[in-house]
């Protein structure tokens, strides 16, 4: 089982994936078809400025300033490149192509399965079998929900898997690389009457400026005034500040967690030094059984972002290492990091087997930002 992306990457491959289906329904005129220049054809291709002129047409961008930006990080991050990757993106007449339409995108496990997903869901939602639907459930309405057999049914019907048991595989990998997901997070994939979402319909119901969290102010008379909201390209280097476990304002409990990342030591109030809470995992969870296909744990991405104290947590253990505290107020609570969670990669890094000092040193190796695959247990699953 492969690291997922992060969350950043996936939502931009997902934003790159919803532009190009939408580019190729362009009949009047095609906006992606070969193109001839100095005598040299070059295959399905579109030209700059024909796209900026669309997003700003279609109200993806209020600017030209704003949908260069929009086309410039789907460059910089591999979904879109020049022809002859001489240009970064302009507002000129030059030609760039999709990576999936000149087979040049990366190849791995887990953008194989996020293409895949993608292109369930759009021809999921223009064929004519209503996979994606409302559905009421004890006087609430999911909206653009499926269950998990109707999507088995579906993939068997297109022929995407020989039978059930490839279409609960397919459809558990879909969840954990973040394509789909239950519609209140309790369950993984399953062959049952359970309602999931495609996560992509995030993107397809916001502006392109919106999902990629530009601020693109520029209006008819105003000068133009636009950049980038909480979104740093996938290669920033930034140095942490500070620790990722100093003591916070306002816990409730009356410690400090230690600033070395050596050990989870926590020092009380008072400053004397006393050793760690009890563990809260009540018994040892090894690597094998959380790595079982078939065993209740699900991969999850996570990205927390320090704020001036810090990243609000604490980890513990080996091999595997899991949250023995999150901050209630910290910024890992809010990304999501809960308590009992298991890291399996930080960083891209795989630590499935390494003990909590080596976890604790890679998360402050000089970034204010870290991205953890965690393994979290789903609630139902047995």
């Amino acid at each position: 089982m492969t690291d997922q992306l992060s969350l950043k990457a996936l939502h931009i491959i997902m934003v790159g994936e919803h532009l190009r289906s939408r580019l190729h329904s362009e009949e009047e005129p095609p906006m992606i078809r070969d193109r001839r220049y100095h005598l040299r054809m070059y295959p399905c291709c579109f030209v700059g400025r024909d796209v900026v002129d669309w997003l700003i047409k279609n109200g993806d961008a209020n600017s030209r300033a704003g949908a260069v930006q929009c086309m410039d990080i789907l460059l910089e991050n591999g979904v879109i490149h020049h022809v002859v990757d001489d240009h970064r993106f302009k507002d000129e007449m030059l030609f760039y192509r999709f990576r999936r339409d000149d087979n040049t995108a990366v190849k791995n496990s887990d953008l194989e399965v996020i293409f895949k997903g993608c292109d369930i869901y759009y021809r999921a939602k223009n064929d004519d079998s209503h996979l994606i639907k409302s559905h009421p459930c004890h006087d609430f309405v999911y909206r653009n929900c499926f269950t998990g057999c109707e999507l088995v049914d579906w993939l068997k019907q297109k022929n995407e898997v020989p039978d059930r048991t490839h279409g609960v595989v397919l459809g558990r990998k879909l969840l954990d690389q973040g394509i789909i997901k239950h519609v209140t997070d309790e369950f993984h994939f399953r062959d049952e009457n359970i309602f999931y979402q495609f996560m992509i319909d995030k993107v397809v119901n916001k502006k392109m400026v919106d999902a990629l969290g530009i601020v693109d102010n520029k209006q008819p008379g105003s000068p133009r005034n636009f950049r980038r909201r909480n979104l740093p390209p996938l290669n920033t280097q930034r140095s942490s500040p500070v620790p990722f476990a100093k003591e916070r304002p306002g816990l409730d409990e009356q410690f400090d967690y230690e600033r070395s990342p050596d050990s989870p030591v926590f020092f009380p109030s008072s400053g004397s030094p006393r050793q760690s809470p009890r563990p809260v995992i009540v018994r040892e969870i090894t690597t094998r059984e959380l790595m079982d296909p078939e065993g209740p744990y699900v991969m999850k991405n996570i990205s927390v972002k320090s704020d001036a104290v810090g990243f609000g947590f604490v980890v513990r253990g080996s091999s595997p290492v899991y949250v023995q505290t999150v901050d209630p107020n910290g910024p890992g609570a809010a990304a999501g990091l809960k308590v009992r969670m298991f890291l399996k990669s930080v960083n891209g890094k795989d630590v499935l087997y390494w003990n909590h000092r080596q976890v604790s040193q890679e998360i402050l190796r000089g970034q204010n930002i870290v991205n953890l695959v965690v393994m979290t247990h789903f609630k139902g699953v047995k």
